[in-house]
């Protein structure tokens, strides 16, 4: 206001010595008139850059705030045990990274707002005001940080026997779901061989008894290695070869209602439709002729 008060008296002056006549005084006061116009644009500048820098800093003090409400949520899902312990320190970890960026950003802000308006005007000293204020808001920003920090610190101590007690619970499970699965695994496992009863008699897989050897049963000691495995919770057929269903012998013998012998272009099938019933024994022959 006051460089606007100038200004007008320079106009009044400049109008009076235009009448008089007084080249020289109207050339100085022409000089004073270019000089306070450009004070005055450069200290609209000047004032612009200010208000500019703390624009910034009150939206970074949003950002900080907008923080500190994560902080505190987290913190509360934590104990509600509605978030993990791992999920939730990482996210306040995050938080307080981002936090004391905004600090650290708003500290160097600060310091070079001050360091300009070490030469400021009166006509600056409102926004000057202003910038004390954020000082004084930015510090005890510090302060909160920093004693958040030893709240949250208890919280994440309490966090890490929690995140201890599920990793060993974590651990526990994956062992006895691994065992679960080998045993499921071995209980699962079946097996069978084709062959004539030549053959499978050559193999041990059959022992033929009797005084023509009609009588056909399972060796007693038998070794996987002389059949092929298979699941019997995935695999439900088996491919026999080009055979008549007919002349096909299953030992030991299973419940007919097991199983079923399909003929398909020439090629048989052993479809199983009751594996529990089938599977009774693990070990299978099928005898072809």
């Amino acid at each position: 206001m006051k460089n606007i008060f100038k200004v007008l008296a320079f106009v009044s002056v400049c109008a009076l010595a235009s009448c008089s006549g007084n080249t020289a005084e109207t050339d100085k006061l022409r000089l004073q008139n270019e000089e306070l116009t450009a004070q005055a644009r450069k200290d609209s500048l000047y004032v612009q850059s200010i208000t500019n820098e703390m624009n910034e800093l009150y939206v970074n003090l949003d950002s900080m705030r907008a923080r500190e409400e994560r902080i505190r949520q987290m913190s509360s899902r934590m104990r509600a045990g509605s978030v993990s312990g791992a999920e939730g320190g990482l996210n306040i970890d995050q938080s307080f990274a981002e936090m004391e960026k905004l600090n650290a950003e708003n500290q160097r802000k600060i310091a070079s707002l001050q360091s300009q308006l070490k030469k400021a005007t009166k006509e600056n000293a409102l926004v000057k005001k202003m910038v004390d204020e954020l000082q004084k808001t930015i510090g005890d920003k510090d302060k909160y940080i920093g004693d958040l920090q030893v709240q949250i610190s208890g919280l994440q101590q309490e966090v890490e026997g929690w995140k201890s007690k599920y990793a060993t619970t974590e651990t526990e499970k994956t062992q006895v779901t691994e065992k679960l699965t080998q045993t499921e695994d071995v209980m699962s496992a079946v097996f069978y061989a084709i062959g004539t009863k030549k053959e499978l008699s050559e193999r041990g897989i059959i022992d033929k008894r009797g005084l023509f050897g009609n009588i056909k049963e399972l060796n007693e000691n038998l070794t996987d290695e002389n059949f092929t495995k298979i699941d019997m919770r995935t695999v439900s057929e088996i491919p026999v070869g080009q055979y008549k269903a007919k002349r096909i012998e299953i030992i030991p013998e299973r419940p007919a209602s097991s199983f079923s012998l399909e003929e398909n272009g020439g090629n048989v099938t052993l479809k199983i439709t009751n594996a529990q019933a089938f599977w009774k024994n693990k070990y299978v022959a099928i005898i072809v002729k």
